[in-house]
């Protein structure tokens, strides 16, 4: 066993573990000991174990299996896959299960479908995990064929192909399927209600949600945070922010992330104040913020002009919470100061940063740049951008922007004569719209190619022109 004797961690590490389980050798003692250690010990237990003349059984390799996923190398999995094998358990279904899951997890598509090929008992749960392992792969067309070729289906297999499409941005796709699966007379579990709700809000088709807030209630089906969590989400994201209010309100027993996406909505639709008094509340009940909820606690007092409050809440963040803060919260930051015209603390907040500033952080710069007229910042911005490898086509208009902002015709002549010569295209706006559950698509430009009834649509702006003049 020569891998498992490379691992190097103590053997008195290994004794101290064994120490705190009341162990007999047997394995039913070893097992208890592996499937209450730290996974970095885990496998040194087991090697422990097979030192001893101790055989391992089905569960030992249940509890190897997870410690695998929690490790830093995939090597662990293929050599614990070995020794299942080497041990007689290579064609136990639950355990041929748990491999696919576990080599999907590291990216291992190919090895996963391989555990499937080979094994003798393709049941009903074998092929929903291989359509999962496809879906964690970001693979959604092949969890899709899976699905297809599945010789039976449950509500599981359902669940599991529409949250491959959801979750990997198909979402036409996945409210498709939810559509397919009603037909079929098939109960949507908790995951698939979730997988429509996200899709619903991803694409703004608030009918589809209100549909399943509708299916919600008439089954009696009960209010979980984390379905409450999706249905806020999906009216906040479509608009209705008073419904994401209620839902919220309605759900029995908030966990954390309610309370972060009821206080990220809040902010969204500039209740800076609002969200603020929320996050307050949720500190008084004894829940502890994350790095998400200080995403939407900046995001409301960028909204809201707060500045005082985001300075404060950065501090907080940092100094009571003990949260590092990312890209994310440096951005929102940058965002609160250059609003309010403190461009070049945003900018030596940027100098300051751990990380390198993306594309987003230094757009907001730049964009306050060319409200309060500070030439020099936007274009020390603009070179950092270049040098990052982080130029795009809004780079160039932001910077022209601030050219004009600052009544210098020539250099935003300029600017906009090298976007011409270097071939950089602006990206056109894109608006949708939903009309009877139908979700239709504008963009700037040539809109003959994306929407087939434009002519009616011009004429009818034409005829409200004459109308409203």
């Amino acid at each position: 066993m020569p891998y498992f004797q490379q691992i190097r961690l103590s053997r008195q590490i290994c004794l101290n573990r064994l120490i705190k389980v009341p162990i007999e050798s047997s394995t039913i003692g070893w097992n208890i000991a592996i499937r209450t250690s730290q996974p970095q010990h885990t496998l040194l237990l087991y090697s422990q174990m097979l030192n001893s003349s101790i055989s391992p059984n089905k569960f030992t390799f249940t509890f190897l299996i997870k410690a695998c996923n929690k490790n830093p190398s995939s090597r662990l999995v293929t050599h614990v896959h070995s020794h299942l094998i080497r041990f007689g358990f290579g064609s136990d279904p639950f355990l041929q299960s748990a491999l696919l899951c576990s080599y999907a997890d590291w990216g291992l598509i190919d090895l996963a479908q391989q555990v499937f090929d080979r094994s003798p008992h393709k049941d009903i749960v074998l092929w929903t995990s291989l359509v999962s392992a496809y879906a964690k792969c970001q693979i959604p067309d092949k969890a899709r064929w899976a699905f297809d070729n599945m010789p039976e289906r449950n509500s599981v297999s359902w669940a599991a192909v529409i949250s491959a499409y959801s979750q990997n941005g198909c979402h036409e796709e996945a409210l498709s399927m939810f559509d397919e699966m009603l037909e079929a007379g098939v109960v949507p579990t908790e995951g698939t209600l979730i997988s429509g709700l996200f899709s619903s809000a991803h694409i703004g088709v608030l009918e589809n949600g209100k549909w399943i807030h509708n299916y919600i209630d008439q089954n009696l089906i009960n209010m979980s945070s984390s379905l409450g969590t999706a249905l806020l989400n999906m009216y906040a994201k479509c608009g209705c922010v008073d419904d994401a209010i209620r839902v919220f309100k309605s759900i029995p027993c908030k966990d954390s992330l309610a309370w972060t996406a009821m206080i990220s909505s809040l902010a969204m639709h500039g209740r800076g104040e609002e969200a603020l008094h929320l996050f307050d509340k949720m500190l008084s009940i004894g829940l502890k913020p994350d790095h998400v909820t200080f995403v939407g606690i900046l995001s409301a007092c960028s909204h809201a002009g707060l500045i005082e409050e985001g300075r404060y809440q950065f501090y907080c963040m940092k100094r009571i919470f003990n949260i590092n803060p990312n890209l994310e919260h440096y951005g929102c930051m940058v965002d609160i100061l250059g609003r309010n015209g403190c461009v070049k603390e945003a900018w030596n907040l940027i100098l300051s940063m751990p990380m390198e500033p993306d594309l987003l952080v230094l757009k907001s710069l730049l964009s306050a740049c060319a409200h309060y007229g500070h030439v020099e910042i936007a274009e020390s911005a603009a070179q950092r951008l270049q040098s990052l490898n982080q130029v795009s086509d809004s780079l160039y208009v932001l910077l022209a922007n601030v050219y004009t902002s600052a009544s210098r015709w020539d250099d935003a002549g300029r600017v906009r004569k090298m976007m011409r010569q270097r071939g950089v295209a602006k990206t056109p706006g894109c608006s949708t719209i939903e009309v009877d559950g139908v979700v239709h698509r504008f963009v700037a430009g040539n809109m003959k190619n994306y929407h087939p009834r434009i002519d009616e649509i011009k004429w009818m702006l034409q005829e409200m022109d004459k109308t409203l003049r």
